[in-house]
């Protein structure tokens, strides 16, 4: 058996996998870890990544590479996303992990993004006909329509959690005022997409990463978190509106009472469940199916298919 590593180092968490698989096709985890770093914070503002935020992901990376080692000296692939991508110094970046934890960090575009994130979606979802998938970053939301696994088309926004959380919401329970002009926004830009995409009318949709995912563990009432609990689930858009208005209700410190609400989400499950609910009314669909894989199982999928 083979083992790689891959890190998706995103603009609010960082997500380690280690998979171990054959020439035969066969491949299994091996180890799965995620830290909330919030690397994307101000990026919106000061174009450029914060020194705490990049010190807090440092350590991070340091700790997943020390966490690869103990399974050997296996290949690692790190991918950065939106916040890197977008900030000014990037490099800066790049170059202090290289030097501080020897991890070789590649910064991808949103079109190579967006097609990992298909081949990592469909790892162990049936393929279902038209499927929409978005996946929610902090910095940036991707949009991808596929017929199974090939891609028709794609469109990345900057709609984000991290982003959208700085320039609407600073109350808690939420302001109705900020909340109109955060659901404004947001709509306007999901029209936008869909244009871009040709006014699809999706057979599924698919959604992935913490907001989706946190969601469903609320709905489901599931905790400890359970990946292979998670997987897969078909959330109807009543439930995730019902979810939505009690949590826009509560303060911070009640939301952290929940103990299904992942700690370090609590502010932005607002911005991240409006993103939600607005993407399933401008496509018309009544229910999300939740994929608790995505970007980082697509780069270890990509590594196995050279074996």
């Amino acid at each position: 058996m083979t083992r790689f590593g891959s890190i998706d180092i995103g603009s609010n968490t960082v997500r380690l996998l280690i998979m171990e698989g054959d020439e035969a096709g066969r491949f299994n985890e091996v180890h799965s870890q995620r830290v909330i770093c919030r690397l994307g914070e101000g990026i919106h503002s000061e174009k450029r990544l914060l020194p705490q935020r990049m010190e807090r992901t440092l350590e991070v990376l340091q700790q997943f590479r020390d966490t690869c080692r103990e399974y050997g000296d296996i290949p690692l692939r790190a991918v950065a996303t939106s916040a890197v991508r977008e900030a000014s110094n990037r490099e800066e970046f790049v170059r202090l992990a290289r030097e501080r934890t020897g991890i070789e960090v590649q910064v991808i575009s949103w079109e190579e993004e967006a097609r990992l994130t298909v081949e990592g979606v469909f790892w162990k979802l049936p393929q279902a006909g038209q499927a929409l998938i978005f996946d929610i970053g902090g910095g940036s939301t991707e949009y991808i329509l596929s017929q199974d696994k090939q891609v028709l088309a794609s469109a990345g926004t900057p709609l984000g959690v991290v982003r959208l959380t700085e320039q609407f919401i600073t109350r808690h329970p939420v302001d109705e005022k900020e909340y109109q002009n955060l659901k404004n926004h947001v709509r306007s830009e999901l029209r936008r997409v869909r244009d871009s995409l040709g006014n699809p009318s999706p057979e599924v949709l698919i959604g992935t990463a913490g907001t989706v995912t946190t969601l469903a563990t609320m709905d489901c009432n599931i905790f400890p978190y359970d990946p292979e609990r998670i997987h897969g689930r078909v959330l109807a858009r009543d439930n995730i509106q019902r979810l939505f208005e009690d949590l826009k209700s509560k303060s911070l410190k009640e939301r952290l009472e929940i103990p299904t609400l992942e700690r370090g989400r609590e502010d932005l499950i607002i911005a991240g469940t409006t993103l939600v609910l607005e993407t399933m009314e401008t496509f018309g669909c009544s229910q999300l199916t939740v994929s608790e894989y995505s970007l980082r199982e697509g780069i270890l999928l990509q590594s196995f298919s050279s074996l």
